[in-house]
C-alpha cells in the first residue's frame, strides 16, 4: 500500500509551507526549535508514534512503538514538557519502554535495549484526571495478539493497583489477532478500548482496577464482537448521551477497503436505528480506504474522516445512518488538493475539524494539516486556501496523531525516517491559532 501511495502522491502539488508566527497554522516558536521538536532514538534503534495526550499541567505523552537494538518490539512512552523537552521527571530521561512479552509471562517495567524482547505495540493514549496514563495496544499470545491495555503512574511507572501489575489482557480468541488502536475514558473510571478482533470490530470495557466491566457487550462478559462487514475500528468516539460511535474498515480481509463505522449503545449494544442494524458501508471508489476518526456532529450526525486512495475524505451521516446531503456533495467531502491521506482528526468547539495526514513534495513526504468548514469544504481562513504543509526533516516524514493543546494550538505527533529509511524517530510540531 506504502509504495501505491508514493506513486500516487508524486504526481500531486505540494501543500502551503506553515505560515509566519501569529498566522492561524504557523508554527509556535514558543516550542522546541521553532515549532518542531525531533526526538533521536537511542543507538540502533527505531521509535515511532500512535497516540498522544495532552496532561492537566500542559505535558504532551507520546506512546508508540519502540525496536530497540535486538529484535522485539515494545510498548514506548514519551513525555514532552510545554516547550518541547523531554521531562527527565519521567522514565529514564522522558522516555519509557515497556515489554509485555507474552500473556502469560510480562515483564514488568521498564527494559533497556540488551533486552530480548517479544512483540508489543502501543497505538492509544489517555490520561486520567489524577494524571495516572493509560496505554492501549497489542502484545503477543502465543501466534497471535492480545488487547493490551497498560496504566502507567504519573512518574511511567507502571501502576500496581491496575490489571496484574499494570497490565490488562483480553484475548477474544485464541487464533485472531487482536489490537487496541484508541480509547476512552468514562466519567467514573472505566476505560472503553476499541480496534481489531480478529477480522472484526473489538470493544472491551474495563473497570478502574482493569477488571472486564460484565455489564458492558450483548453477552454480559465486558466485551462486544461486530462482523456484519466491518473488519476494524480505526478510531472510537461518543455522542453527548453517552452512546459509542466506532470507524474503520469494511470489506473482505486483503482489501479492497470501504469505509466502515457502527454506533452503539452506551453498555455495547449494536444501535439498530443507525444504518443496517447499527453499521453503515460507504465506498468512495478507491481499493485501499481507512478511518482516521470519527465524532458527534450537529445535529445527532455522526463525522468520519480518513482517506480515500490519495485523497483527504470526510463523510457525514444523519441520526439514521444516511449520507447527510447537506454536507459536501451528497454527504461526502474531498475539498482541496490531495493530499495522500489523513491519519488523525480533532474537532474545534465551533464544529469545524482539522485532518492532519502526509504529501509527497520532490522525493520527500512532509506533514500536511487541512482545517475545513463545518459544512465540509475547507476553510480559506488557514494556511494556504486551508492548508498547511510542513517539512521536519531531509527524509521521510508522516503525521500519525493530533492533539489539541490549550490556548487553540495543535500539537502533532509523527515518525520522522533517516535517508536510508532504517532508523524512525518520534517528532512533535506545534501549530498556533488552529481555532482562529
Amino acid at each position: 500500500m506504502l509504495a501505491l501511495l508514493g506513486a500516487l502522491l508524486a504526481l500531486l502539488p505540494p501543500a502551503a509551507s506553515a505560515g509566519p508566527s501569529g498566522a492561524a497554522g504557523a508554527l509556535d516558536p514558543a516550542f522546541g526549535q521553532g515549532g518542531k521538536v525531533v526526538v533521536a532514538p537511542p543507538a540502533d534503534a527505531g521509535e515511532w508514534p500512535g497516540g498522544q495526550a495532552v496532561q492537566p499541567d500542559g505535558s504532551v505523552v507520546v506512546v508508540g512503538t519502540a525496536a530497540p537494538a535486538r529484535n522485539g518490539y515494545a510498548f514506548l512512552l514519551l513525555r514532552f514538557l510545554r516547550d518541547g523537552k523531554l521531562d527527565p521527571s519521567f522514565g529514564t530521561g522522558g522516555r519509557v519502554w515497556t515489554d509485555l512479552v507474552t500473556l502469560s509471562t510480562p515483564l514488568r517495567g521498564a527494559v533497556t535495549s540488551d533486552v530480548a524482547l517479544g512483540s508489543s505495540s502501543a497505538s492509544a493514549v489517555a490520561v486520567q484526571p489524577d494524571g495516572r496514563i493509560v496505554v492501549g495496544g497489542s502484545t503477543q499470545s502465543g501466534g497471535t495478539t492480545a488487547f493490551a491495555v497498560m496504566r502507567y503512574l504519573p512518574d511511567g511507572r507502571p501502576d500496581p493497583s491496575f490489571g496484574s501489575d499494570g497490565l490488562a489482557l483480553t484475548d477474544f480468541d485464541p487464533s485472531t489477532n487482536d489490537a487496541v488502536t484508541d480509547l476512552a475514558l468514562l466519567g467514573d473510571g472505566r476505560i472503553v478500548a476499541a480496534g481489531a478482533a480478529g477480522n472484526a470490530v473489538g470493544l472491551a470495557r474495563y473497570r478502574p482496577d482493569g477488571q472486564l466491566d460484565p455489564t458492558f457487550g450483548p453477552s454480559h462478559n465486558g466485551t462486544a464482537t461486530t462482523g456484519q462487514g466491518l473488519l476494524n475500528a480505526l478510531a472510537l468516539g461518543a455522542e453527548p448521551g453517552g452512546r459509542l460511535l466506532v470507524a474503520g474498515q469494511a470489506g473482505t480481509p486483503g482489501g479492497p477497503f470501504d469505509f466502515g463505522a457502527a454506533r452503539y449503545s452506551p453498555d455495547g449494544v449494536l444501535d439498530p436505528t443507525f444504518g443496517d442494524h447499527g453499521v453503515v458501508r460507504t465506498d468512495l471508489g478507491s481499493t485501499g480506504e481507512w478511518a482516521a476518526g470519527v465524532a458527534s456532529g450537529p445535529g445527532g450526525t455522526v463525522v468520519v474522516a480518513g482517506a480515500s486512495g490519495s485523497t483527504f475524505s470526510l463523510l457525514r451521516y444523519l441520526p439514521d445512518g444516511r449520507l447527510d446531503p447537506s454536507f459536501g456533495t451528497a454527504g461526502i467531502s474531498k475539498a482541496g488538493p490531495d493530499l495522500g491521506g489523513a491519519h488523525a482528526m480533532v474537532q474545534l468547539a465551533d464544529g469545524r475539524l482539522v485532518l492532519v495526514g502526509e504529501e509527497l513534495v520532490g522525493d520527500s513526504r512532509e506533514v500536511a494539516v487541512a482545517r475545513y468548514r463545518p459544512d465540509g469544504g475547507l476553510d480559506p481562513g488557514f494556511g494556504d486556501g486551508g492548508v498547511v504543509g510542513t517539512d521536519v526533516t531531509p527524509g521521510h516524514d508522516d503525521g500519525a496523531a493530533a492533539v489539541l493543546y490549550p490556548g487553540g494550538r495543535l500539537v502533532v505527533a509523527g515518525t520522522s525516517f533517516d535517508q536510508q529509511n532504517l532508523h524512525p524517530g518520534v517528532f512533535l510540531l506545534r501549530y498556533s491559532g488552529v481555532d482562529r
